[in-house]
């Protein structure tokens, strides 16, 4: 089983999803990340009930045609004028990649002040199990 999938299984990932999909009814939403976590996420999980207008990743400014997925290809530069309202981010470890998005990137174009967040945040309990080592 691939580490991500336990993960998510551990996190109830599904049940973050649906919450998502409940706070941002009728929203715009990029997904950020196309790499192994976004695929075992889309992979596994029901994502159809958040409206993704598109999927942005670095590594399509070097071919749109990476996209596996039916989302619209953007690279990152393109979020500072596409037309959305939440960029949920889709890497693991994206504490730094929030940042660079809203204090760098997004700052002062169209988008700035646009929320940027995980679609899947580590429970408490599985935030305890790490800082115990289990």
């Amino acid at each position: 089983m691939s580490k991500f999938l336990s993960y998510f299984k551990e996190v109830r990932a599904q049940r973050q999803i649906n919450h998502l999909a409940k706070k941002y009814n009728n929203k715009k939403i990029v997904l950020y990340g196309a790499g192994e976590y976004a695929q075992v996420l889309m992979s596994n999980y029901d994502l159809s009930k958040l409206n993704i207008v598109g999927i942005c990743d670095k590594k399509f400014e070097a071919s749109r045609d990476l996209n596996t997925t039916h989302y619209k290809a953007l690279i990152p530069e393109e979020l500072k004028e596409y037309n959305y309202d939440v960029i949920l981010t889709a890497i693991y470890d994206d504490s730094s990649l929030c940042d660079f998005l809203e204090y760098n990137l997004l700052m002062y174009t169209k988008n700035e002040g646009k929320e940027v967040r995980s679609i899947i945040e580590p429970t408490f309990w599985y935030a305890v199990k790490v800082l115990l080592g289990k």
